[in-house]
């Protein structure tokens, strides 16, 4: 009787289980680990894409550690975003495949035209890369592509690490085709993503700040200190950021005139003020901060430090009122303001200001600050 039980899980028990009936073998695929978008001369897109092949031309990384790779380059033109990658299919050997992009760009021209036509394309593939990191480009996505880097093996591992790194380091935020398409599609909330431009003849590119969009336009741009300054006021930043302020004394020697802090701790609070149906947004930022370099020195009595601080406290005021202004500009509610009127006061919102433009509506900033440390010893 046991033999028989045996004998019939042996025969009929495999039949219930499930084969690799949608595997992809790698030998069969080119990883596209990087995708850059720009707009072509008669108003098609172009797609530069970038993909790792092995030194020795076999066209396909293998899971051995010891092989080295490099990246290739491929560019086509299309009507749309997909078209542009079945396009490339028609050049290379292998069927391209997407799911890996790490990283994709956009040029300034196709940014300002709308991004989520061009991410429609993998948001809605089941395989798409949603993880893969978005930026911008100024001028030409292409550039970036095609950069002889000297820091990685392969262009899109650069990239990723790069934004990494911007990231880290309070540049800019960090937004993925998963978290920013539906800021493309709500309308009560605008991305800021990161912005770079391309150093070809040193081989690198260089963080700039972050671009504004309203909807999925890109409309204008921060520079690295407004977009380290946008992120301490929406709560973005948890970890040590430093900025560098020129005080109002002005000495011969140039470098006496700069102080370096480093903010330790930051508490942001927005809080919306309704007065005969008339909202205002009022931003408040609590910063604890050290000073990290003054080559003036001699940070010994309490009416310089005081003196400083209230220096200090102007330049960041003045960086977050530029910041506000080119938001309102833009017409970027990076803010969120329109949202937060939608959930605290939804009457007066269907009423008037749904769908209202940022700069209609009053943004004060108050700024708090407390020297913690002066120097090396205290």
């Amino acid at each position: 009787m046991q033999k028989i039980i045996r004998w019939f899980m042996v025969v009929c028990i495999p039949f219930f289980l499930t084969g690799c009936w949608d595997q992809r073998l790698l030998k069969e695929q080119k990883i596209i680990d990087l995708i850059g978008y720009d707009v072509g001369p008669k108003g098609e897109v172009v797609a530069s894409t970038s993909y790792p092949i092995g030194m020795g031309g076999s066209g396909n990384l293998t899971s051995s550690s010891t092989t080295s790779s490099t990246s290739a380059i491929l560019t086509s033109h299309g009507g749309t975003a997909g078209d542009t990658l079945l396009q490339e299919d028609l050049k290379i050997s292998e069927k391209i495949d997407t799911s890996k992009t790490q990283v994709i760009l956009f040029g300034e021209r196709i940014a300002a035209k709308g991004l989520y036509r061009q991410l429609d394309y993998i948001y809605r593939n089941p395989k798409g890369a949603l993880g893969a990191k978005v930026a911008i480009i100024e001028g030409s996505a292409m550039d970036a592509i095609r950069l002889k880097q000297e820091e990685a093996e392969l262009n899109g591992r650069y990239y990723d690490e790069f934004l990494k790194s911007g990231v880290t380091t309070g540049y800019y935020t960090d937004f993925n085709v998963q978290v920013v398409c539906p800021l493309l599609l709500k309308h009560t909330k605008d991305p800021l993503l990161p912005l770079l431009k391309i150093h070809s003849k040193g081989h690198r590119a260089e963080s700039v700040g972050m671009a504004l969009f309203n909807n999925e336009k890109m409309t204008g741009k921060l520079t690295i200190p407004e977009s380290m300054m946008f992120i301490l006021l929406s709560g973005g930043i948890e970890q040590k950021v430093s900025f560098t302020m020129r005080t109002k004394q002005r000495y011969k020697q140039n470098q006496l005139n700069y102080v370096i802090i480093e903010i330790l701790n930051s508490r942001p609070k927005t809080k919306l003020n309704v007065k005969n149906d008339a909202v205002t947004a009022n931003l408040a930022l609590k910063l604890k901060y050290r000073i990290r370099e003054y080559p003036k020195n001699h940070l010994t009595s309490p009416l310089l430090l005081e003196q400083l601080n209230n220096e200090i406290k102007s330049g960041l005021t003045n960086t977050a009122k530029k910041m506000i202004s080119k938001l309102q500009e833009a017409n970027c509610d990076g803010f969120g303001i329109e949202e937060e009127i939608k959930v605290h006061h939804h009457r007066l919102w269907e009423e008037k200001y749904k769908n209202v433009a940022i700069k209609e509506i009053p943004i004060k900033v108050d700024l708090q600050l407390e020297l913690l440390n002066s120097g090396i010893i205290n």
